[in-house]
């Protein structure tokens, strides 16, 4: 496989002729709400980048320079240039079509409610606040319809509402609230993460006080009285 990147048509330099290292950087990034967390299935987008490494000095080369890979002799991508670092050129983030995620619920369990209350604007309310924690299973599958084996980074990141309790495997590194999983899938095979998770389950609903509810069913009463 081989890459070129032409200089800007409106732009004649030559930018550089060298050998490069040609690797490839694909991640999944996998983050939940209260609401997403309970859906029966959800999809993921796999981002993938292009990364060549240039030998001798750096060279910088201007963002959205278009760049052409080349595969068997025969252009197979059209894409552009992201930024260079160093000695390093990094193309754009594509969706790579060829590995798809799949995110299934396997199980919830209801946690207790409990209840508190705040005040409302009027009064003669209140807000009922109940709080629930829920146990939630999910199991993410990747497939990797390629014709050779893949390497991939599966990013979990937890929120203040959807917290980390463990998973099979277990992440290969964790950057608090990020949790990490380097993933190696042969060619048409398929990998998977189960992720048990803790989510705050938090609903309001605004009620008149116990008080003056009381207050209201006697003034009835006296009025059916007469």
């Amino acid at each position: 496989m081989k890459a070129n990147v032409p200089t800007r048509k409106k732009i004649k330099l030559n930018w550089f002729k060298s050998n490069c290292a040609l690797s490839i950087e694909r991640k999944i990034a996998i983050e939940y709400n209260t609401n997403s967390v309970t859906y029966n299935k959800i999809t993921w987008d796999v981002l993938v980048k292009y990364v060549l490494t240039k030998e001798g000095a750096p060279k910088e080369i201007p963002a959205n320079s278009p760049m052409t890979l080349y595969k068997g002799g025969l252009p197979f991508l059209f894409l552009s240039t992201s930024t260079t670092i160093g000695n390093k050129i990094i193309s754009e983030e594509l969706i790579d079509s060829d590995i798809v995620v799949d995110d299934d619920i396997v199980n919830i369990n209801e946690g207790e409610d409990k209840v508190t209350y705040e005040d409302a604007r009027d009064p003669k309310e209140h807000i009922e606040v109940r709080t629930r924690l829920d146990k939630i299973t999910r199991k993410i599958t990747i497939e990797n319809k390629l014709e050779n084996e893949i390497e991939l980074e599966l990013n979990f990141k937890q929120t203040k509402d959807v917290s980390f309790i463990k998973s099979l495997p277990e992440p290969s590194k964790i950057e608090e609230p990020n949790y990490k999983y380097a993933i190696k899938i042969p060619s048409e095979q398929k990998s998977s993460v189960i992720l048990d998770l803790q989510a705050k389950i938090v609903k309001r609903v605004t009620r008149i006080k116990p008080e003056y509810l009381k207050l209201e069913e006697n003034r009835l009463n006296q009025f059916k009285g007469k």
